[in-house]
């Protein structure tokens, strides 16, 4: 599925107490990302923390097809970043002549397909024109799109599939750039980013 066919299907909005009173419960097939769009994300949002979107089937809009809740947040360039992975970034974005300590990004923080329209290709489309809608109705100069992505194959697979990359290639590496312990590898999510300059006009 294209994002255009997306939009002939479905009608984006953001989530309110309005929207959520009408529709039917969003149910994918993760009980947390279930919770989070259910009593977390207005909070989010009237906290200034995230924005959470839904696409709502145009024929019955109580129906959401998809959701997913974006945020500021940024790369950053810190000395527990190992050197090799550093420059490896630098390098396939063509940054290596900018000395920043952070490079602006987006943060998907939740991002989920309804299982009545999963194998769809619905969550192909959701990205798309998420990277479509940060590239060209760039407001504030993001470089980047970057998601914690569950560490499990079929989510790996997607982001992967999507044309993310991993900001470090190695788990220990990168337990010890988000500050987390090695007594708890294997990690519960990878860092992941996209270079929104790969997307052309």
């Amino acid at each position: 599925m294209t994002k255009e066919e997306l939009f002939s299907m479905c009608k984006l909005e953001e989530i309110t107490p309005h929207k959520l009173a009408q529709c039917e419960p969003f149910e994918c097939e993760n009980k947390d990302l279930n919770d989070f769009f259910a009593n977390d994300a207005v909070k989010y949002a009237k906290r200034l923390l995230g924005k959470t979107y839904v696409f709502s089937l145009r024929e019955n809009p109580q129906t959401i097809v998809a959701a997913f809740t974006v945020s500021n947040d940024s790369i950053r360039m810190t000395n527990k970043l190992n050197e090799e992975s550093k420059l490896i970034f630098l390098h396939e974005t063509e940054l290596e002549d900018k000395c920043l300590r952070r490079f602006p990004a987006v943060l998907i923080g939740r991002l989920a397909t309804n299982k009545n329209f999963a194998g769809k290709g619905i969550g192909t489309a959701v990205m798309d024109f998420i990277k479509y809608w940060f590239r060209f109705d760039n407001k504030t100069g993001c470089r980047f799109i970057i998601v914690d992505a569950y560490s499990n194959e079929a989510t790996l697979h997607y982001y992967l599939k999507n044309d993310f990359s991993f900001l470090v290639e190695d788990e220990r590496l990168e337990a010890k750039y988000v500050g987390i312990g090695m007594g708890r590898l294997p990690l519960h999510t990878r860092l992941m980013y996209y270079d929104l300059l790969k997307l052309n006009e």
